[in-house]
């Protein structure tokens, strides 16, 4: 079994020169759930158990990321150390244990 991370897109914008006043949003990617699963459509499978709320198909949609997709990747947020052992799920800034 592998361990994948669900990654979703948050947008923030501000009617500030800083953003273009709305008309370029900041994205923040962050890991917003983790599944021990054999591969990865089993990984969306039990993700969207979690939660119905996630989507992985159209233009903004979730990513699944595998650990070492993750650690290749820059500017992730990440769930606080040691949130990833064992058979519980990262979700909203909680670890849930199932």
């Amino acid at each position: 079994m592998a361990i994948f991370h669900i990654i979703e897109t948050r947008t923030v914008t501000s009617n500030t020169p800083a953003h273009g006043f709305g008309d370029y949003p900041e994205r923040i990617n962050y890991v917003t759930l983790t599944v021990e699963a054999d591969t990865f459509r089993k990984a969306q499978n039990k993700a969207k158990k979690i939660d119905a709320t996630l989507r992985f198909g159209g233009q903004f949609g979730n990513q699944v990321l595998t650990e070492a997709e993750l650690a290749d990747r820059k500017g992730i947020e990440r769930p606080p150390w040691g949130a990833i052992a064992g058979t519980g799920q990262w979700r909203q800034n909680r670890y849930i244990s199932l």
